[in-house]
């Protein structure tokens, strides 16, 4: 039988390897299929020039990758100088046989193991016995992140093998070959490469004795007695700059800096992503204009273990990536491949390295950064066949991706029907589930219907946390003696919502006039409430056109705020205008105006135009969260004093008149405000301890083509 000499001339093997099977274990059918998967290669194959003279690709979704010349077996058999042997896991007995056979025929073994992969694949352990009870010397990684190589090196063949693939049964045999299914059907998808090139397999011998010495990352498992030496005569300048071996190495950061320059075409198949920094480049390079194509695996993507997956998946799919997902019929099989393909500059990255931290620079890893072309053909060929299922079979092997709803959200208080609830200090907490990042909040004295307006809109998971914590939000001060309702809406980071069930609670005491506000009778959909630290609590109400506000709050600058603010929840463009008819001098710089808010946080973005009690009128902005503050200023103007602000999408627009009908503008700001905001008035005395009242009406004006109270 005839190995795989190129990627040129992978006829011969492919078909030999496949013939090579027991024919009880394949049907006449899935012999047809796997011969017309054969033709295919050679027709990939022949347009290709060769990476070197016995490099070869082998794809677990049409072959067999362990058995039959060229493959696994067969060069374990066919070794007789030295198997070098590094693995996170082996569940397949049949290395294990293999391996022992030749250790037993003289042929020196080295393998370098990790225990700790037996919690989650039981089956290594008894591989691991079998290599300890033949004597055949063994070191495990003890420090630091997973030892992550899928490696098997043969001396005497100067051949490497490496990729995606660990040494389980059908990570190189597929299951639709073992259960007699159609080829493309039932697969992990893997990179299972075999090289010859001096370059690569130098390398790994090079970084093989590296960890074989490294005493204090490794320690000895078994048979190892005295110093650990080196085998190969091999120094650092025989690892070539085309390997990349994380830990030492960052895969992340040469990664994403040819991303950041990739200026035609990206390709990426990946098995799990948590790591920012990959789906940032990404979205920075279609932002650019750079195709992309993105395939990913289904069960990662719902992997309660790992949210993260979850989120840079789906904010990619936001961001307008095309990606498609695992689609194999029944979920079966797994897409296990890492697989970066960068068009314009002809380069394929591939290895065991996923999107993660740990695989950036933590776990041992090993990973090939290359510009060999039949190589980059070769992987160009399969990605294509499997993103348009174009197989020979015509199996559906991807579906595009479609985001899911996050979990549904659970309360922890105010609790379903409680009664006697204090009006002031409460706040509501939930927990918004797996895979939500944003929620909104619906609160009032109404049940929320499909056309109510959130209470808070797109509140974001605070840094540091994750998914499935407890998140709370402080309620304004509340009506005695009034049935409030409160729901949660979980959002993922594609914005795919989940609502949760309507709770309501009643406040202790008598019942107060007007609906979902707090410290005093507002007119709904009005609310109140006091922002950032406070000393006397602020409150507002209104009666017969006037609200009047009560505020305390040293001021509504700086970085972080501290006033009291009568609003209600706003979505789109608009305008607000009002006369601050009078302002309590509790300092110069008490003030009092309007506002648009992107949220209640201290820190919110928030364009303000205000009156102040006797140093004129400002209009203030802060344009990003807990950024600092920039004022234009008119002195000599007190109140009464009409103020507007105007909003076209990220534009806003102060002014102030006398009479309101004349305007004079005091100036333009570009603010990158969500659609859904808070409107309103408000007021801060300036003096912390001392409570200011500002009063707001419309003087004798009507508003024309504008909102107002």
């Amino acid at each position: 039988m005839k190995s795989c000499s190129t990627l040129r001339n992978c006829s011969r093997a492919v078909t030999g390897t496949l013939l090579a099977l027991p024919l009880n274990r394949m049907s006449a059918r899935t012999i047809r299929y796997a011969l017309i998967s054969a033709l295919a290669v050679i027709a990939i194959g022949a347009a290709a020039p060769p990476a070197h003279a016995a490099e070869r690709l082998c794809d677990p979704s049409f072959q067999n990758c362990r058995d039959g010349a060229g493959n696994l077996i067969e060069l374990i058999r066919q070794e007789s100088q030295g198997i070098d042997v590094a693995f996170w896991f082996m569940e397949d007995s049949r290395y294990a046989t293999e391996i022992v056979k030749r250790w037993n025929a003289g042929v020196p073994v080295r393998l370098i193991v990790d225990p700790r992969a037996n919690v989650t694949y039981p089956l290594n352990a008894g591989n691991l016995q079998s290599f300890q009870n033949a004597g055949i010397p063994m070191i495990k990684k003890t420090s630091g992140g997973i030892m992550h190589w899928k490696t098997m090196i043969f001396a005497g063949q100067n051949t490497v093998e490496f990729g995606s693939a660990n040494y389980s049964p059908n990570a190189f045999v597929p299951d639709w070959l073992v259960f007699g299914q159609p080829p493309y059907s039932n697969y992990v998808s893997e990179t299972v490469f075999y090289s010859d090139d001096p370059a690569v397999v130098n390398s790994f011998m090079r970084k093989y004795d590296d960890l074989w010495v490294d005493t204090t990352n490794y320690s000895v498992y078994a048979n190892v007695s005295g110093t650990r030496v080196r085998t190969y005569d091999l120094g650092p300048d025989d690892i070539s700059l085309d390997l990349n071996f994380p830990p030492g190495q960052s895969y992340s950061s040469r990664l994403t800096a040819l991303e950041k320059v990739e200026t035609q075409k990206i390709d990426v198949q990946m098995y799990r992503i948590t790591q920012q920094d990959h789906s940032n480049a990404l979205i920075a390079a279609k932002n650019r204009g750079v195709p992309i194509r993105y395939i990913g695996e289904t069960r990662e993507y719902r992997d309660p273990n790992r949210v993260w997956v979850a989120w840079n998946m789906d904010r990619m799919y936001a961001a307008g990536i095309p990606m498609r997902v695992r689609g194999l019929p029944g979920d079966k099989g797994e897409f296990h491949e890492k697989l970066v393909l960068l068009y314009g500059q002809g380069m394929t990255v591939f290895g065991s390295s996923n999107w993660t931290s740990a695989s950036a620079n933590s776990q041992q890893e090993h990973n090939y950064f290359t510009k060999k072309t039949a190589i980059f053909q070769w992987f160009e060929d399969q990605f294509n066949r499997m993103w348009t299922n174009s197989n020979p079979v015509g199996a559906q092997e991807t579906i595009p991706f479609k985001p899911l709803p996050p979990g549904t959200p659970s309360y922890v208080s105010i609790a379903n029907s409680a009664t006697g609830v204090p009006t002031t200090g409460q706040k509501l907490v939930w927990n918004g589930g797996l895979w939500a990042f944003h929620w909104d909040v619906y609160f009032g004295t109404a049940p929320p219907t499909a056309s109510t307006t959130p209470f808070a809109t797109n509140l974001s998971l605070p840094a540091g946390q994750s998914p499935g914590q407890n998140q709370s939000l402080a309620l304004p001060t509340l009506q005695p003696g009034t049935t409030y309702y409160w729901q949660i809406v979980s959002k993922t980071e594609a914005m795919v919502p989940k609502a949760g069930q309507v709770w309501s609670f009643t406040t202790a005491g008598s019942g107060g006039g007007g609906g979902g506000g707090g410290g005093g009778s507002l007119p709904a959909p009005w609310l109140d409430r006091d922002i950032g630290s406070v000393g006397p609590a602020g409150s507002a109400s209104a009666a017969s056109g006037v609200f009047t506000v009560k505020a305390s709050g040293a001021d509504i600058y700086a970085s972080a705020d501290a006033f009291n603010y009568a609003y209600q929840p706003w979505t789109g463009d608009g305008s607000i205008r009002a006369r601050v008819a009078s302002v309590t001098n509790t300092h110069t710089w008490a003030k009092a105006g309007v506002m648009f808010r992107a949220t209640l946080d201290p820190g919110s973005a928030n364009a303000f135009m205000l009156a102040s009690a006797s140093s004129g009128v400002s209009f203030t902005r802060r344009t990003t969260a807990n950024g600092t503050t920039v004022s234009t200023t008119t002195s000599g103007i007190a109140p009464p004093r009409w103020v507007r602000l105007d909003r076209s999408g990220s534009t806003l627009t102060a002014y102030q008149s006398s009479n309101g009908t004349t305007w004079t503008p005091m100036g333009t700001v570009t603010l990158a405000l969500p659609q859904s905001v808070f409107v309103g008035f408000a007021v801060a005395s300036h003096n912390n301890t001392t409570l200011t009242t500002a009063t707001f009406d419309m003087g004798n004006n009507t508003c024309q083509g504008c909102w107002d109270y």
